[in-house]
């Protein structure tokens, strides 16, 4: 595979990643819509457990989201490192995502990305089940 077929397939992935991503932050309004809605309401358990296991599967595909961002940044990284000719942006790229393996990935391995879901998770629970 030659330097330019990597970042044709990277460019694709992350246009599609990006398209993900926007359809979870639409779910992640719609939670948060659905959180004060329940609030407001001073809804019944059923709902509030409904809506809380609903949150909690955008929280997950948010997770998985970022996790696979990762991946793909770290596994084409990886792809650049092992070509014989490496250019001077490549091998920067090189530098900023390689860990100089495949990466398998993880749902928690990007630190950042953990804390920043873990914040929506308490928001939306606060809002799902504290009083006002």
């Amino acid at each position: 595979m030659e330097t330019y077929q990597i970042y044709d397939t990277l460019t694709g992935f992350l246009t599609a990643n990006a398209i993900y991503t926007a359809g979870v932050f639409f779910l992640l309004w719609v939670a948060f819509r659905a959180a004060n809605q329940v609030r407001a309401e001073d809804a019944n358990t059923l709902n509030k457990v409904l809506v809380t296991l609903f949150s909690l599967g955008i929280i997950f595909n948010g997770l998985n989201t970022g996790a696979i961002l990762m991946v793909t940044l770290e596994n084409t990284a990886y792809s650049l490192s092992q070509l014989d000719n490496i250019s001077a942006t490549a091998q920067a790229f090189v530098d900023t995502w390689g860990t100089g393996e495949v990466s398998e990935g993880s749902l928690f391995g990007n630190p950042i990305n953990v804390a920043w879901w873990a914040v929506v998770t308490v928001m939306l629970m606060g809002r799902i089940w504290t009083k006002n």
